[in-house]
C-alpha cells in the first residue's frame, strides 16, 4: 500500500512540470533540508530529528510565489514506548504486561504553499509561509517479540503548515515552520498520541 502511494505521488511531481512550461525563468525546482523539533503530544515521546523534501516552483516573478512539495521526515523516540500486550504464564496464573518496543516515526507529505513576498519581484526579502496538504505518518516499533520483530502503524492526515522566511537572493532562502496535522480520518481510539500531530521546523531551502 505504501510504495503504491509513494509511486503515484512521484508521477504527480513528474507531471507538475510539463503542466508550467508557460512559467519562465530558471530556479523552477528546489531541494530543503530542515531540522525538526516536535511539540505538542509527541514532544514528550520522540526526540528531534529532519526533513528533507523536494519542490517545484512557481511565479518566481511575482510577490505571490507557490510551490508544490513532498518531504520526508524521521524522528525517534526517546525510550521504548507501548506496542501492545504480552501474556506470559507466573506458576497457574496468565500475567498480563505492557509489551515495550523501540519506536521510530516517519512521515510522507504533500502540499502547496502559497508563500507571499514583501518585496517584488520575489527575489531577496521577507516572506511568508501558508500552505495545506495531505501527510502518510508511518510508526514502526521494533521488538523481537513481535510478530516479524516489528510493526507499522500507519495513519493519514489533512496537513496545515504556516511560517516566514527570508530570501537572499533567487536560489537561496532560510525559513522557519509550523506544521499541523490532524487524523480526522481515523477513530480517536485508534490514533496513537492523540488525534493531532505538530512540529516546528527550521532549515534552508536551495533553488536550482
Amino acid at each position: 500500500m505504501t510504495r503504491s502511494t509513494l509511486s503515484l505521488i512521484l508521477l504527480s511531481a513528474l507531471a507538475l512540470p510539463l503542466s508550467a512550461q508557460s512559467d519562465p525563468g530558471g530556479e523552477r525546482t528546489g531541494i530543503a533540508v530542515s531540522y525538526l523539533a516536535p511539540v505538542d503530544n509527541l514532544d514528550s515521546v520522540f526526540n528531534p530529528g529532519f526533513q528533507v523534501g523536494f519542490q517545484i516552483h512557481f511565479n518566481r516573478e511575482s510577490r505571490h510565489l507557490g510551490r508544490f512539495r513532498m518531504d520526508y521526515l524521521r524522528m525517534d523516540a526517546k525510550r521504548p514506548v507501548v506496542a501492545g500486550t504480552l501474556l506470559t504464564l507466573s506458576g497457574t496464573t496468565w500475567v498480563t504486561s505492557p509489551l515495550m518496543a523501540d519506536s521510530r516515526m516517519e512521515a510522507y507529505s504533500v502540499a502547496y504553499e502559497w508563500m507571499p513576498h514583501v518585496e517584488e519581484p520575489a527575489r531577496h526579502g521577507l516572506f511568508g509561509i501558508f500552505g495545506v496538504g495531505g501527510t502518510l505518518w508511518n510508526e514502526t516499533m521494533r521488538n523481537p517479540v513481535l510478530f516479524g520483530g516489528s510493526h507499522t502503524d500507519t495513519k493519514w492526515g489533512l496537513t496545515l503548515s504556516g511560517g516566514a522566511g527570508w530570501r537572499f537572493n533567487p536560489a537561496f532562502s532560510v525559513e522557519a515552520r509550523y506544521v499541523y496535522s490532524d487524523l480526522a480520518f481515523h477513530e480517536h481510539r485508534d490514533v496513537r498520541y492523540g488525534s493531532t500531530r505538530s512540529f516546528l521546523t527550521c532549515g534552508a531551502t536551495f533553488r536550482f
